[in-house]
């Protein structure tokens, strides 16, 4: 009886072990799948943080080298959007071409501010862009296009972004 019990006692020892290599297993899987999983994640968001720094520090630069201070700045979708309150100016230009789309708008010249949104058969925006009218210029700072490839935005976001931007501009305005 004694070595029916023995063995009986070794199957049920045996048997937990497995379980329990088998449990650890599983877990050490699943870690190593939720760490693969995340790392190309936090490898944008870190990526896109670092070019968004990058893409703030030429525009503030293209600013100070053109008279202008800016006291409010944003990237939005394709563009970037900054103003000079103490010169009453609007800063913007384009991501894809910072340098070369640089302008200074005085806001004493704008007498119109909009925004422009085009929306596909089926609702969805395919562009989104902040219109300033002035006696001798139409501007549009394009924030979201559809057709642009390499921008990876959320139209939604824009309109809510150049919203805010619409509103700080129509205040200098008045």
């Amino acid at each position: 009886h004694q070595l029916l019990f023995r063995i009986a006692e070794w199957f049920i020892l045996l048997t937990f072990k497995i379980h329990l290599i088998m449990e650890i297993n599983s877990v050490t899987i699943g870690i190593v799948v939720v760490v693969l999983a995340t790392l190309p994640i936090l490898y944008i968001i870190l990526n896109s943080t670092k070019t968004n720094n990058s893409i703030k520090k030429k525009f503030t630069s293209l600013c100070t080298q053109n008279g202008a201070q800016p006291t409010n700045y944003e990237v939005i979708g394709g563009a970037i959007l900054g103003m000079d309150s103490s010169h009453k100016k609007v800063m913007y230009s384009s991501l894809s071409d910072l340098e070369n789309r640089f302008q200074i708008i005085d806001l004493a010249t704008i007498k119109n501010c909009q925004i422009k949104t085009m929306k596909s058969k089926k609702q969805f925006l395919e562009l989104v862009a902040l219109e300033l009218d002035g006696p001798e210029f139409h501007i549009n700072i394009v924030v979201y296009d559809e057709d642009d490839d390499t921008l990876m935005a959320d139209p939604n976001t824009c309109l809510h972004e150049v919203q805010k931007w619409e509103q700080l501009i129509k205040q200098q305005l008045n």
